[in-house]
C-alpha cells in the first residue's frame, strides 16, 4: 500500500466550560474544561500561548502573547495530543522530528488539501492543478464581504475534489481507501472580527470512511 510522509497532524480540540481573562500583571487566562491530561498547546486569539500551566484536569492557566496584550480576547482554543479526524479536531501543518508516514483516509486529506490550497500554474510537474484557496489570503476587502470569500472557497473545494477524481482515475493500483467519493462542506462561516473563515469539509472515500477536515483560513 503506498504511503506519505505526514505533514498534517488532526489534533483534538478539548471541550471548554468557561474561560476567564483575569488582568495581571501578566494577562493570563483562567479555562475550565472536559479534561486537560493530554494538553499540548492553548491558543489564543489564533496565536500560541508561551506559557501554559496545568491546574488540575480540568482546570489551566495561559499567559496571553505580548502581541496581544491590548486587544480583546476573542477566541481561545486548546489542543490535546491525541490524534483524531472529527468534529472535534483542528488540522495543524507541519514537519514532526521524527516524521512518520501515512496511509489510507489521512493519505487523502493531505493531498485534498496539498491540491486544494495549491495556485494553479504553480505546479512546475502540473500547471493546471490546484483549486487557489489561498487567493483571498492577504486580500483587502469589508467586513461585510465574508460571502464572497466563502463563496470562492466553496468553488476551490469543488475543483479540488473533480481534480482529484480526474487524477486517481488515471492510477488503477490505488486502494479504494484513498479514492476520493466526495467533499461535502459541513460548515461554513466568516468571523468578521478575526477577518478568518471557519469551514468543515468531510471527505469521504470509495470505501466508505469519512474525515472532517476543519480549516481556518
Amino acid at each position: 500500500m503506498p504511503v506519505d510522509l505526514q505533514v498534517v497532524y488532526p489534533q483534538q480540540a478539548i471541550i471548554l466550560n468557561d474561560v476567564r481573562v483575569l488582568p495581571g500583571p501578566p494577562r493570563v487566562i483562567d479555562v475550565t474544561g472536559a479534561d486537560f491530561r493530554s494538553v499540548d498547546e492553548v491558543f489564543i486569539n489564533r496565536i500560541a500561548s508561551e506559557d501554559v500551566v496545568i491546574l488540575s484536569r480540568t482546570r489551566l492557566v495561559a499567559q496571553v502573547p505580548d502581541s496581544l496584550l491590548s486587544q480583546r480576547v476573542l477566541s481561545v482554543t486548546v489542543l490535546s495530543r491525541r490524534l483524531t479526524l472529527s468534529a472535534k479536531s483542528v488540522l495543524k501543518f507541519r514537519l514532526s522530528k521524527t516524521p512518520g508516514k501515512v496511509s489510507g483516509v489521512l493519505r487523502l486529506v493531505q493531498k485534498f488539501l496539498k491540491i486544494l490550497f495549491t495556485t494553479p500554474g504553480s505546479d512546475i510537474f502540473n500547471r493546471q492543478v490546484g483549486g487557489g484557496a489561498l487567493r483571498n489570503v492577504g486580500a483587502t476587502f469589508g467586513v461585510e464581504e465574508g460571502g464572497d470569500v466563502i463563496n470562492n472557497l466553496v468553488i476551490a473545494i469543488d475543483t479540488t475534489s473533480r481534480q482529484i477524481i480526474a487524477l486517481q482515475s488515471r492510477n488503477p493500483s490505488l486502494p479504494r481507501s484513498e479514492r476520493l467519493l466526495s467533499a461535502k462542506i459541513i460548515r461554513a462561516g466568516f468571523n468578521k472580527e478575526e477577518g478568518a473563515v471557519d469551514i468543515a469539509v468531510e471527505i469521504t472515500t470509495q470505501s466508505g470512511t469519512s474525515a472532517m477536515a476543519n480549516l481556518e483560513i
